[in-house]
């Protein structure tokens, strides 16, 4: 599983390292994802089959899904790390989720979100600590 945060940097040519904590549950390899909110996901590969099931039902005839369906599946880039263990983050998804050069990388349990520092600096200082839990209780239902 993932968990913590971390602070960390994107390198001149738009590289960066996984941190360390988080290698391990990527060890299989793992794919860039345009995620949920203003971020990138990065899925383990036994987790981004997961993710692709939820979809596997949706008809070929059906042209807005089908739409839709380009748009998720054309930002999922396979995470191919260099000999120093750095990755490149695809330019579409680096502009999606506005990151520069800071960057702060989040476990999330089954997968990691990836975020500019400015833009989780923004949603860590949006709530308190009691209004998360009580949504998340409250969306748990």
């Amino acid at each position: 599983m993932l968990f913590g945060e971390y602070e960390h940097q994107v390198d001149a040519k738009n590289r960066i390292r996984i941190p360390a904590k988080f290698k391990q549950e990527l060890s299989s390899g793992y794919y860039f994802v345009m995620g949920n909110s203003k971020c990138i996901s990065i899925y383990p590969a036994e987790n981004m089959e997961k993710f692709v099931k939820q979809f596997e039902g949706i008809s070929d005839l059906d042209v807005e899904a089908q739409e839709e369906l380009a748009n998720i599946f054309g930002s999922v880039y396979p995470g191919d790390e260099d000999g120093q263990g750095r990755v490149v983050i695809p330019k579409s998804l680096r502009e999606y989720a506005g990151i520069d050069k800071d960057v702060v990388s989040v476990g999330m349990v089954n997968r990691i979100d990836i975020y500019a520092k400015v833009e989780r600096e923004r949603i860590r200082n949006n709530k308190t600590h009691g209004e998360r839990l009580s949504f998340l209780k409250g969306s748990s239902k």
